[in-house]
């Protein structure tokens, strides 16, 4: 299949979610517990406990969230 191949499943395992899915978990708290209920927590950083919605983004530990929220990524999101 060539290079091009490989390069496009990279490019699709590192897919995060759409601007209008990060919305509706913004507006709708059931919507982002469905959505973490089909993430496995063993499988999750930091077990799932830290999770920035704008973002769309799980971190391992509660200083890499609060650092995060900091920076300037988070506030363009």
């Amino acid at each position: 299949m060539g290079v091009f191949a490989k390069r496009s499943m990279a490019k699709t395992r590192r897919r995060r979610r759409d601007l209008d899915q990060i919305a509706s978990d913004i507006a709708s708290p059931r919507h982002l517990e469905l959505y973490k209920e089909t993430k496995d927590v063993e499988d999750l950083p930091g077990l799932g406990q830290h999770y920035c919605i704008p973002c769309a983004k799980w971190f391992d530990t509660e200083a890499n969230l609060t650092s995060h929220k900091k920076g300037k990524p988070h506030r363009r999101q």
